[in-house]
């Protein structure tokens, strides 16, 4: 991720996580794993899934004690270019599938919630994903290139057709709200998934 970015990320994080906001990290934490299951730290998946967590609690939780993101009210209380600030609050929390590099030699991920093809900058190293992985996680865009935040929560290959499907109907709603709430429900699926590795991966991911 572009360096500012980054450190604007992890200062908010830091800042955010102690003193006076302990109470609303805490509330944050547990809102996020009723919904998407508990993490254990055996877990392989562990800190790819607090990842996920630190970003859905900077860039996207609310406090039912306030109005405003994390990251918004990092902004409003720190000096950031407008252009960062820009970019630290439009973060695509979306379903990718990595295609692998296209004949100009740049990564490409295709976002399946949204029907579009993200390519990510030469020479940006990628988390653990291999071809065709498909996976829950945020691209952020600033000036015109395309990073992959390192929360990614990976998704059996096996359920990429009732997850197309499920998109489009997602995607027709046309609602940031809804959007949200189906991303996070594919994530406490892949945490069953985990739970009940036995069970065949196409009968827990169910939407009906």
């Amino acid at each position: 991720m572009n360096a500012s970015l980054k450190e604007h990320f992890l200062k908010a994080l830091e800042i955010y996580t102690q003193g006076n906001h302990y109470e609303t990290l805490l509330e944050a934490k547990k809102e996020y794993f009723t919904i998407t299951g508990q993490a254990n730290d055996d877990d392989d998946d562990f800190e790819a899934r607090m990842n996920s967590f630190n970003e859905w609690y900077v860039l996207q939780f609310i406090s039912k004690r306030g109005t405003r993101t994390v990251i918004s009210d990092y902004l409003i209380n720190n000096q950031v270019d407008d252009q960062l600030a820009k970019s630290l609050t439009n973060v695509n929390y979306s379903l990718y599938e990595y295609t692998g590099k296209n004949l100009r030699g740049f990564d490409v991920l295709y976002d399946m919630l949204h029907d579009k093809k993200i390519p990510l900058p030469k020479g940006e190293s990628l988390p653990s994903i291999i071809k065709d992985d498909i996976f829950v996680g945020r691209v952020i865009c600033n000036e015109n290139k395309n990073f992959l935040m390192r929360g990614l929560c990976v998704i059996p290959k096996e359920v990429r057709s009732i997850l197309k499907k499920e998109c489009k109907k997602v995607r027709k709603l046309k609602n940031p709200g809804e959007e949200l709430k189906f991303l996070l429900r594919i994530e406490s699926f892949k945490t069953k998934w985990i739970r009940y590795g036995h069970v065949d991966a196409t009968k827990i991911f169910k939407f009906d």
